[in-house]
């Protein structure tokens, strides 16, 4: 991998209500913002919205299909924009930075209209020849 480089760049569907209330379900988070909308209308939402960590799974996903699942050292992700659902996404990976040991990686989910909803970085071990 070289400085630069996009790992990869995949646009993954918007999840239905319905998945993003068995995610909640799955992970026990109680947080009514991602199952009630009138809970989410008073914390200033249109609707309900995506639990963070369904975009961080899509990003594990993606990591351990590229570069080997024992080979993800770290994945770390900042949430900046809400997601709802049905919404697509386009997640990128780009190498940020290579070493003998690793190679650090720049993650970016966005909307179809550009908005950024997470970004972050990943580390992941370089395979000895």
């Amino acid at each position: 991998m070289k400085l630069g480089e996009v790992l990869f760049q995949v646009r993954v569907p918007g999840a239905s209500r319905e998945t993003i209330a068995l995610f909640s379900q799955a992970t026990q988070d109680p947080n009514p913002i991602h199952i009630d909308d009138a809970f989410a209308l008073r914390c200033g939402f249109a609707q309900v919205i995506q639990q963070g960590p369904m975009t961080t799974a899509h990003f594990a996903r993606l990591l351990a299909e590229h570069c080997g699942a024992d080979q993800v050292r770290s994945l770390d992700l900042s949430f900046i924009a809400p997601v709802f659902p049905l919404e697509d996404l386009e997640l990128r990976a780009t190498v940020e930075r290579v070493t003998d040991a690793e190679v650090a990686l720049a993650l970016v989910a966005q909307k179809a209209d550009g908005t950024l909803t997470a970004k972050g970085q990943a580390q992941v071990a370089i395979l000895s020849p």
